[in-house]
């Protein structure tokens, strides 16, 4: 459900101040997009668009958690990206024709979303070089991630994946205790990270036996030292056991 009002616009306003596509874009032309952007509501379980859909809109989480994945011929699920409050997701459209949605895109927890129209983006970016730069520049930055995520998924074990996930979620220049809460369920980040969800938990287990990490129930994990995370991650990466 769509929703347009001075709330709206001004809740519009703040989520879109911060995001790189606007990087250069003239005060003129940024009022503009955003009074035609939208925001929209969904429930824990329901379906943004499809893969294959054609695609009019791109967006920015408002709140919640939003999963990015595509179904095989036997109908097994690949999450292809987790996606929370702040983030975009569906640029990709922009510079496709036609433009249809390459991935699904699910709510695993009641969401809101604004929705930024490609035909008035692309209008509005057609003589701002700048902005252009700064959205090439996030595009080719995701796919340099995605071999990187490639390389992690085909040759690295569910041990690496694993740690490098919570490295992930720790500033990198954190060096005392930090407490973690993991963004969404264990199974939904094993899905992520091409696991069973019971594999995601048993090497959780095996990293706080060791000391390495603290589980703290739920969703919450303390990692009393990142350096020793670190090593860990190094230390698979080299192939020695940590």
């Amino acid at each position: 459900m769509a929703v347009n009002d001075s709330v709206a616009a001004r809740e519009i306003r703040t989520a879109l101040a911060p995001q790189y596509f606007l990087e250069g874009m003239s005060e003129v032309r940024r009022a503009r997009l955003l009074n035609s952007a939208s925001t929209h509501a969904f429930a824990a379980g329901q379906t943004l668009f499809h893969r294959g859909d054609m695609a009019e809109s791109f967006f920015v989480v408002l709140e919640g958690r939003v999963k990015l994945y595509r179904l095989s011929i036997d109908g097994d699920e690949k999450i292809m990206g987790l996606v929370g409050a702040g983030e975009s997701f569906g640029e990709g459209i922009l510079f496709m024709d036609p433009a249809r949605y390459p991935v699904s895109a699910q709510a695993l927890e009641n969401s809101r979303v604004v929705a930024i129209n490609r035909a008035d983006y692309l209008d509005e970016i057609q003589h701002c070089s700048t902005t252009c730069m700064a959205v090439m520049h996030k595009l080719t930055a995701r796919i340099e991630r995605l071999l990187d995520e490639v390389e992690s998924l085909t040759l690295k074990d569910s041990r690496y994946r694993v740690v490098n996930y919570l490295l992930e979620l720790i500033p990198e220049r954190a060096t005392g205790p930090v407490q973690l809460c993991l963004p969404t369920s264990k199974s939904a980040i094993a899905g992520r990270l091409a696991i069973r969800a019971e594999t995601f938990s048993r090497t959780l287990r095996q990293l706080a036996e060791n000391g390495t990490i603290v589980l703290c129930g739920g969703r919450m994990i303390e990692v009393p030292n990142p350096k020793v995370l670190r090593h860990a991650l190094r230390a698979k990466s080299a192939g020695v056991a940590s």
